[in-house]
């Protein structure tokens, strides 16, 4: 098989990523999630998240990267995922019905929404416990969804499936303003320049643009049927918005002020929506039920395009989180492991071989493999101790058992305890 050149060109264009941490998907009707590898979307072991994570309503990442916690609205509690070994630590009570969770800016306490307690209970993130709780007004339909302003510290909430926003003070003690903005509020997200908050009113079927300053109505961006999910990039110039009835995802320019629609299988409920702003795409879960191949979308924010779609044990995909919420940064940071490890390789594209070289700032220990597209690992090229320093590596095209591999794109694959890293590479017989 020959790559054009243009393919070729679009392959070696695309960054050498660095991964920190998986991400997770949870699943409404097995009541489990499930983590999945950021570059490949491998799909890990189910975990169980019943009792206290029956029907998973939300799932967010802790700022430090750590921990992720799921909501269950069925099972009214919260269970807490270590991302880096996929191991559940806590699992505890909160209330009835929950929606939502989100962190304070130094990530020392979470604020849960409760919808029918009518309450916001406040969680003392080192010890798990509850510190804390604000009533949420008795004449709303309950605590829906909530984000946190990054740079004010404060949190806005919507009233569940109803007309309200609601502005809740940094430490959680108070209600400060609220104000009817639609019709049935749904997801919320505040920039990262914190001077708007989006919403989606999922009867109205738009997108509502509200100054932190004024709290008012600016702008509304009409979309799809049943606006859902809801994320903003690290630069502030683009909305996704997942429409589960029209089983679209919508990108709103929020610079121009355009809409781009995007079709998703006509099976597919676009529900939840985390971007991946260090590769620039969006998770978009599916919501389908068991028998359905592609829970989950990967879309790519640049060109508007489906890139990658995969599943994963469990069914109803309902929630996703790839990355840690926003915590004070107007810009996106650097990961750590990026500057312990680089890895490139040359020639690209090759035939018959490739150098694969490695630069260590420390010693470290891990394995160096190349994987297909699939995810599927193909060769080890090394595995133990990795001596700080640049080392090379050869690859020669083919496969564990010594078979020649077919002409396409390959990822060299490093996982260590200082980084892990992928390179794209490109394989023409």
């Amino acid at each position: 098989m020959r790559l054009s050149p243009l393919i070729l060109a679009l392959v070696l264009a695309l960054p050498v990523s660095v991964l920190a941490f998986d991400g997770f998907v949870g699943c409404s009707t097995s009541d489990d999630c499930y983590p999945f590898d950021l570059f490949t979307y491998t799909a890990g072991a189910a975990v169980d998240l019943l009792p206290e994570g029956n029907y998973p309503y939300d799932a967010t990442i802790t700022p430090d990267d750590g921990e992720v916690w799921f909501v269950g609205s069925s099972g009214d509690g919260m269970v807490v995922i270590d991302r880096a070994s996929q191991a559940v630590t806590q699992r505890f009570a909160v209330a009835n019905y929950l929606i939502g969770v989100a962190f304070n800016l130094d990530g020392s306490r979470a604020l849960v929404t409760s919808r029918d307690d009518e309450v916001i209970k406040i969680i003392d993130t080192a010890s798990y416990s509850e510190v804390g709780s604000l009533p949420f007004p008795t004449d709303y339909q309950g605590a829906g969804n909530i984000a946190l302003d990054p740079q004010s510290g404060k949190f806005y909430v919507v009233d569940w499936y109803n007309d309200n926003l609601v502005e809740v003070a940094a430490d959680g003690s108070e209600i400060l303003r609220t104000r009817d903005f639609g019709n049935s509020l749904w997801q919320v997200v505040v920039a990262h320049d914190g001077q708007h908050v989006y919403v989606t009113d999922r009867g109205l079927d738009v997108v509502v643009e509200i100054s932190t300053d004024t709290f008012m109505m600016t702008r509304t961006f009409s979309v799809g049927d049943d606006p859902w999910g809801l994320d903003i990039t690290a630069d502030d110039n683009l909305l996704v918005v997942s429409c589960e009835d029209s089983h679209e995802v919508y990108l709103i320019d929020l610079v121009g002020g355009g809409t781009t629609p995007i079709a998703l299988d006509a099976t597919a409920d676009a529900r939840d929506v985390d971007i991946l702003d260090s590769e620039g795409v969006a998770f978009i879960t599916g919501g389908t039920v068991t028998g359905y191949t592609a829970a989950v979308y990967v879309i790519d924010l640049e060109t508007a395009m489906i890139v990658d779609t995969f599943d994963g044990p469990g069914s109803n995909s309902n929630v996703v989180a790839v990355q840690a919420q926003m915590a004070g940064e107007t810009t996106p940071v650097e990961s750590t492991p990026a500057a312990m490890a680089t890895l490139g390789a040359y020639p690209n594209p090759f035939n018959p071989q490739v150098n694969i070289e490695l630069a260590l700032a420390a010693d470290t220990h891990g394995t160096l493999t190349v994987h297909d597209l699939a995810g599927r690992r193909v060769r080890t090229l090394a595995s133990g101790s990795f001596a700080a320093g640049n080392q090379t590596f050869r690859w020669d095209g083919r496969g564990e058992s010594g078979e020649n591999l077919a002409s396409g794109v390959y990822l060299v694959r490093l996982r260590s305890d200082a980084a892990d890293l992928l390179h794209k590479v490109v394989l023409v017989q």
